[in-house]
């Protein structure tokens, strides 16, 4: 097993590897920030969030300095499944329940959109990336009871979507299932399109920097808004923080989620976007393969909350199998690999204006169709900066209060639940238990302890407080993280920060003291 060393996830928040690494393993090499800048805009974050917002105001003549903590795409996006979807995941029956008619067909409108703004990308910067239109498909398991697709089909054609009912082309072999067309979709190679739009932002002038952490929230004075990154002052006009989970804790949660890429011969399956009804649902799509002679099918689904699992064999095993009765192909699994979604509780993400502040924007609660979102995002922020009115910028506000609040005070409830564990006895009870490449959460007294012992046999530990809002964290072996059920944030097994809302590392503990204490 390969080691996790202190610098494993500066290329990927994860011990897995996401296929799209096979072909391209670093979107770029840019240099950690040295001197105080001064620019129009300082965005925070290298996800396809912030390099698209880095592009688009490049575009409009806006100096730019883009802040990275660690690696371009080494967050969310790197682990995505690529779809580009108008069809959104949360349902456009569930949005016009939630938020009406209207805000159906600008969520349509806007989605739309931000497919054809990457679209436009890829062909004006000449981005080798697999970009290509297809059908996407939205069916019911068979023999399963299923209103969703009749309700979804009305409210989709209402909001303005290309849709018609019609039979999914599974391979020979598969169950037959009559579902939703959706027309019009797409999907990418991330890596490939975040090394090309990386290259589009420095070609118009963007001072990209990556393992330059920004401080967050924003800071300002009597000179206006800036960050601190490496020991450097990023002063601004506005500042657009582009993160999977940022500040509006009681109004988002984190949930994990599994994805396995299996090598299949070239043409077996239709490329199509899949998507089952099942909540959480299943998802499918083809990616072209590294030779001639095969394809990767990369399947999807799994998800739970943050810290409500720990069956991470299971999840894979089980995607394994929907695979195997979907696409009755040859099928050679190569990569295994978990991500993290952030749910907004009324279904939209929070794109535009921080509430509270003038000069700060934010593009986060991507949910599961974040490469769409974020591009939507990065549109809404270019606008509000450059002047322009943008018309879907009140239905994705920040500020926005939720029209459900049932979900609100759930979610509430659950983060507030998830400190218990304070209260439980941890996940070792000593440890020198510990084998090597292994970690968990011990008890000592009224306190517990992130530990890890390494490959080598040497162990390392610190506080399993969050350093966010003090919630308990949890062992995640799949990983080799440290996360917190309560609001998301993950920590390497040596307590390095690797996912918001914290920023802060865990604080360190010898131990040789708990050697002592579990004596």
């Amino acid at each position: 097993m390969p080691e996790v060393n202190p610098q494993s996830f500066d290329k990927t928040s994860g011990y897995t590897i996401p296929v799209w690494y096979r072909a391209v393993d670093t979107i770029g090499n840019y240099p950690v920030i040295s001197e105080p800048l001064q620019v129009d805009v300082a965005v925070c974050g290298g996800g396809i969030a912030g390099l698209t917002t880095a592009y688009l105001l490049a575009k409009n003549g806006k100096s730019v300095a883009l802040l990275e903590a660690r690696e371009l795409g080494s967050g969310e996006s790197g682990r995505t499944t690529a779809h580009l979807m108008s069809a959104v995941d949360d349902r456009y029956c569930e949005i016009e329940r939630k938020h009406g008619k209207d805000a159906a067909r600008l969520v349509a409108e806007s989605s739309c959109g931000a497919v054809s703004m990457i679209e436009s990308i890829v062909k004006d910067n000449n981005i080798d990336c697999d970009f290509e239109r297809l059908n996407g498909y939205l069916f019911p398991e068979p023999d399963k009871a299923d209103d969703v697709i009749a309700r979804e089909f009305t409210s989709a054609k209402e909001a303005g979507m290309k849709v018609e009912m019609s039979s999914v082309p599974f391979p020979q072999g598969a169950p037959k299932v009559q579902g939703i067309k959706f027309g019009d979709q797409g999907q990418f190679h991330i890596n490939k399109y975040l090394k090309g739009l990386a290259d589009a932002c420095t070609k118009l002038g963007v001072k990209i920097f990556e393992k330059s952490q920004a401080t967050l929230p924003p800071l300002e004075d009597e000179q206006g808004p800036y960050v601190i990154a490496h020991g450097n002052r990023v002063s601004a006009k506005k500042i657009v923080v582009c993160i999977n989970y940022y500040w509006l804790i009681f109004k988002m949660e984190p949930w994990r989620t599994y994805a396995v890429a299996s090598k299949i011969p070239k043409g077996s399956v239709e490329k199509n976007l899949y998507w089952n009804t099942e909540d959480p649902y299943v998802y499918a799509r083809v990616q072209d393969g590294d030779d001639a002679s095969s394809d990767y099918l990369i399947v999807g689904g799994e998800d739970h909350k943050v810290g409500a699992a720990t069956n991470y064999a299971e999840r894979y095993n089980n995607l394994i199998r929907w695979s195997k009765d979907k696409f009755p192909v040859p099928q050679e699994v190569v990569n295994k690999w978990s991500g993290q979604v952030t749910e907004p509780v009324d279904d939209l993400p929070f794109l535009g204006q921080k509430p509270g502040y003038k000069d700060v924007l934010m593009i986060t609660g991507d949910s599961g169709t974040g490469m769409t979102n974020a591009t939507i995002g990065a549109m809404i922020c270019t606008d509000n900066i450059i002047g322009k009115e943008n018309r879907w910028a009140s239905l994705y506000d920040p500020s926005r209060m939720s029209h459900d609040i049932t979900e609100f005070v759930k979610n509430g409830m659950e983060v507030a639940a998830s400190y218990m564990s304070w209260a439980t006895p941890g996940e070792i009870s000593d440890i020198e238990d510990l084998k090597p490449g292994c970690g968990g959460v011990m008890r000592s007294g009224l306190s517990k302890y992130a530990c890890y012992r390494d490959q080598n046999g040497k162990l390392h530990s610190s506080s399993a407080v969050c350093s966010h809002l003090d919630a308990m964290l949890m062992w995640n072996e799949s990983e080799k993280s440290f996360d917190c059920p309560a609001h998301g944030s993950r920590f390497d097994p040596y307590g390095r920060a690797i996912m918001t809302p914290s920023c802060k590392e865990l604080s360190p503990v010898d131990p040789e003291t708990l050697k002592t204490k579990a004596n």
